[in-house]
């Protein structure tokens, strides 16, 4: 079971993902696709029911050019 700080984060990991997403015009299946993941794990990290591990937290920030403690909340988050 996950403790409540981690959901916490992930929820912050999550909603910034999202505006991530939608500033740079990538879907949800595509970052899935990045990550190997499934569309349905994808789902289930973005509404948190699971989490991203740390190895898909890096791979975002790197994806999308961006911290990882931006995605974490640690950092403003700066969209470009």
């Amino acid at each position: 079971m996950q403790s409540m700080t981690s959901q916490i984060v992930a929820a912050g990991a999550a909603a910034a993902i999202d505006l991530l997403c939608k500033s740079k015009h990538v879907t949800r299946a595509e970052l899935s696709r990045e990550l190997h993941i499934t569309r349905s794990a994808m789902s289930q990290k973005m509404t948190g029911k699971s989490v991203f591990t740390l190895r898909q937290i890096r791979k975002v920030a790197d994806y999308f050019d961006v911290s990882v403690d931006s995605l974490l909340g640690r950092e403003p988050l700066e969209v470009k």
